[in-house]
This record gives structure tokens, C-alpha cells and sequence, in this order.
């Protein structure tokens, strides 16, 4: 793999086998929007794809993933309408026609109606770790992508897809056309993204899994993003694999899946398929399995093991065109660049006290995700999900439902200088105005408020007395900058 610049780009490249193919990464992605523009980057995206649609025609494929933290647009084909495809849009992002908004506002609404239909552990178990904070943000459907105006995407664009957070990665060597221009961003370069860290009271707690999420068991934790951490979810797998609780249950794959946060710090998951009768089974020894690791270590033999695997994963013309796009990712995030000789001269350096080091954080930051209906055993380490209340109010204004019939008669709203509450027969949310995440605003007389921490409160002046001051004093709390419009509206 070779590293040079263009025009200010950095750009990675490797003679790979196969059809050339481009792909430009941006490290922005719906971990820096706030709620109200959520979908925002995508929309960006796809208004600058539709503005280059000739030049799209020309190549074989073409791809735009607005993910986590970057955003990707792809492209194969002849090296030289690959490369004019990359100049145009390049100039399409620096100020893309808003005139095809309501089209791309569709499109953004329809994928992730799509996505929903999907199995999501990773997004559940992000927002709980998060709440409505930085990786967090993956878990939320965009409520207000329908009325984000033209100015604000223009906005965003001008500041988010700019040089200095942009990197190229080619399958083959440069083009003669190949001439990407970006601009300088407006107010200098951007401070880097703040890390996250997750919500008090997550670690050691179990979660139900989304809906279509099936009967699989994880079992997640923190660990470094680097080859030690990887290889040792990888020995944690194998060694579950020799664990009989879980092998008479499992009825697939038992497999690793991972996650950056930030910081260095990847989120590894063991991912188990099973039925409704193994879940205790396959929870208990997935557990067992990385205690017994962190406490004791793997052994030798299994760390030559999983190297000898990962060395073999490293070869190949589709995983070294995998590569590059991992190159550009590590680049935009800050971590040692991806490189082959490089991953294996570190796996080759590591021993069991490394694997053991990578997993210290296990008890401190696991997280068990299960089928729904599904609790641990009874001797299960891993507590129910905490009571995200935000504790109580000192002072409070008591709001009561017109009608006392069953549904209202415990139903309450606390109105106070600290935040909002509200009470129901099963449970108490309550926000904090410091932690105001969001408001929706219906046209007629009704608010969701959102919290930092994953919280969500709708309030409907109709169904409170006096609920007409409710909605004006909530109003009153949360800056203009945090409302933005729900429902049926016109777009803004």
C-alpha cells in the first residue's frame, strides 16, 4: 500500500486484482449530528450523487453509506470515469443543488424504514450504553429528517465535507484524470470529535434484544482497537467453542462483530444463534469464557492458533482491497494506519499476559443482550437494565389528566426547575433540562421531549389540566435550537 496527497487529500492506494474501484471517506457521520438534523449527512450525500447522475451512468457501481463515523461514497469501473465521477463529486459536496430536496428526503426515509426490518443488537446496545450521545446516536430513527431545509444541508455540507477531514483510496494507481478538489473548511480546521464515554450504572447489565432480533445471545465488552484486542475476542470465541454449555445449544454460528467508540476503544460482541431453551445455557458460558480468560489468561498455543488465523484472513485480493478501506478509517480516526506487514509482525509479538491485558476491561463493561421473554439464570452475574428516572425533583408543579378513568388515574407530569417527569402506573422517566437532547413540536398542542440519556417524554396538552402552561413552560426551557418540527407538516 502506498501513501501520497492530491490537492490536499491524502490518498491511499495498492495494485488490487479486479475491477478499479474509488472510495472517498469523510470522518463525519450521525455520531456528530445532533438530534434535530439527524440524517442530515445522507441527505448531503445523496443530492451531491444526484447532481453528478451522468457521470454516476458512466461507472459500474456506484455506493453512498452515510455510517457511524464516516460517511463513503464508492465507485468502480474504468480507472478514467472513475476518476471524473470523483472530481465531480468532490465539487457536487462542496455546495450540493438542493432543488431534488424532497427526492433524497424520500430516499433517506426509505432506507431507514428498510433498516429497521433488520436485526439491530448493535444499535439497541449502543443506545443503552450511550443514550442519545455519540455512538448512541446510530440507535435513533431521524424524527425531523422530513423538514430539514435547504440552508441547513448546504450548512453542513460546506463544513463537514472539506479537505482537512477527507481521505481517497484507489484499487490500483492514480489516474491522469484523477483531480479531487475540495475546500478549505470555513472556520479552520475542526477540533476533534470529544470522546464518549458511556452512561453511569451500564456495565454488568443485561438487555432485551430489538424486535426481529431472534434467539441469539451477546455478550459484549470494551476493548483496545488494535491487533491484541481483536485477537483476543478471537481466542474468546474459540474457547467458548470448547465450552459445552454452549455447544449443545447453539443451533448456528457463534461469531465476532466489533464496533469503534472513540478513544482507541472498540466494542467487541460475541454473537451466539441458539433457541429459546439455550439461552441460559450459551449466556452462562460465554460469561464463564472471558472471566476465566481475564482471570487466568489464554494459553500459548491458543494465541498461535488464532494468530496463524488472522495471518491467513490478511491474504487475498478481496481482503487487501478490504484493507485500504480500513486504512482510510483508521486514518480519519486517528489510529495506526492499517498496514499488512506491519499487523502481522504485531501478532507475531503477542503472547497470553497481551490477550489477558486487552480483556481487563471485561467486568467493568459487559453488556448481555437477550431474545425478548428471555432473563439470565438465577446465578447470573448481570443485573436488570437501571432505572434511568434521573432521580427526583426538590420542587415540582404537579400536572393531572382531565379524566380519572383507568389510563390516567396514576398518570402524572412534574414540572420543575431541574427538568420534567413523568409518572405513569409502570414506570418514571424524567428529563433534565441541562440534558435536553431535543424537542419535537407537533403543529396543534403536543411536544416530545428528549433526553440525553435515551429518555423520551410525549406530552399532549389535551389530555392535561391546565396542559396549555405545560406546553408553554416547556417551551420556555428548552433553546430554539434544540426544537425542531414533527408530524405532518410542510417541509421547512
Amino acid at each position: 500500500m502506498r501513501r501520497t496527497e492530491i490537492n490536499g487529500i491524502p490518498l491511499y492506494w495498492d495494485d488490487v486484482p479486479g475491477q478499479f474501484a474509488a472510495h472517498l471517506v469523510f470522518g463525519t457521520g450521525i455520531v456528530d449530528e445532533p438530534l434535530p438534523r439527524l440524517g442530515i449527512t445522507e441527505l448531503a450525500g445523496q443530492l451531491a450523487l444526484a447532481a453528478v447522475a451522468d457521470a454516476a451512468r458512466a461507472c459500474d457501481e456506484i455506493a453512498c453509506a452515510a455510517e457511524d463515523r464516516f460517511t463513503r461514497f464508492s465507485a468502480s469501473g474504468e480507472p478514467e470515469r472513475v476518476a471524473e465521477f470523483v472530481n465531480l463529486l468532490c465539487r457536487a459536496l462542496a455546495e450540493p443543488p438542493v432543488d431534488g430536496l424532497a427526492v433524497a428526503v424520500r430516499r433517506v426515509q426509505a432506507r431507514r424504514l428498510r433498516e429497521e426490518r433488520w436485526d439491530r443488537f448493535q444499535e439497541r446496545e449502543l443506545g443503552f450504553r450511550y443514550g442519545l450521545r455519540g455512538p448512541g446516536r446510530v440507535a435513533w430513527v431521524a424524527p425531523a429528517v422530513a423538514h430539514i431545509g435547504a440552508a441547513d444541508v448546504r450548512a453542513w455540507a460546506a463544513e463537514r465535507f472539506t479537505r482537512d477531514g477527507a481521505v481517497l483510496v484507489l484499487s490500483g494507481r492514480p489516474p491522469t484524470a484523477l483531480d479531487p478538489r475540495l475546500p478549505q473548511p470555513p472556520h479552520g480546521p475542526r477540533a476533534g470529535r470529544p470522546v464518549v464515554e458511556p452512561l453511569p450504572d451500564v456495565a454488568g447489565c443485561w438487555i432485551e434484544g430489538p424486535d426481529g432480533y431472534g434467539e441469539q445471545v451477546t455478550v459484549s465488552f470494551e476493548g483496545p482497537a488494535t491487533p491484541a484486542g481483536h485477537l483476543a475476542a478471537d481466542i474468546a470465541r474459540g474457547r467458548a467453542l470448547s465450552d459445552e454449555r454452549v455447544t449443545v445449544n447453539l443451533t448456528g454460528s457463534l461469531e465476532v462483530a466489533f464496533s469503534y467508540v472513540g478513544g482507541g476503544r472498540m466494542l467487541f460482541w460475541l454473537v451466539a444463534e441458539t433457541d429459546e431453551l439455550g439461552v441460559q445455557g450459551v449466556a452462562e458460558g460465554l460469561d464463564a469464557t472471558l472471566r476465566e480468560l481475564v482471570e487466568r489468561g489464554p494459553a500459548e498455543g491458543e494465541v498461535r492458533r488464532a494468530e496463524r488465523a488472522w495471518s491467513e484472513r490478511l491474504d487475498g485480493d478481496d481482503q487487501r482491497h478490504g484493507h485500504l478501506v480500513t486504512a482510510a478509517l483508521d486514518h480519519l480516526a486517528g489510529l495506526e494506519v492499517f498496514d499488512v506487514a506491519g499487523v502481522r509482525a504485531r501478532l507475531a509479538s503477542l503472547g497470553p499476559a497481551d490477550v489477558r491485558t486487552a480483556l481487563a476491561a471485561y467486568d467493568s463493561t459487559a453488556v448481555l443482550t437477550l431474545p425478548e421473554h428471555c432473563a439470565p439464570g438465577p446465578d447470573s452475574p448481570f443485573a436488570a437494565e437501571p432505572d434511568r428516572s434521573g432521580g427526583a425533583f426538590h420542587e415540582a408543579y404537579e400536572y393531572r389528566p382531565k379524566f380519572f378513568g383507568p389510563a390516567g388515574r396514576a398518570d402524572r407530569m412534574y414540572l420543575s426547575d431541574e427538568g420534567l417527569a413523568h409518572w405513569t402506573t409502570n414506570c418514571h422517566h424524567a428529563v433534565r433540562w441541562h440534558q435536553v437532547a431535543g424537542l419535537g413540536v407537533f403543529p396543534e398542542g403536543r411536544r416530545v421531549l428528549y433526553g440525553e440519556c435515551g429518555t423520551v417524554i410525549d406530552i399532549q396538552a389535551d389530555w392535561y389540566k391546565s396542559g396549555g402552561d405545560l406546553i408553554a413552560a416547556v417551551d420556555a426551557r428548552v433553546p430554539a435550537s434544540l426544537r425542531f418540527p414533527m408530524g405532518e407538516a410542510e417541509p421547512i
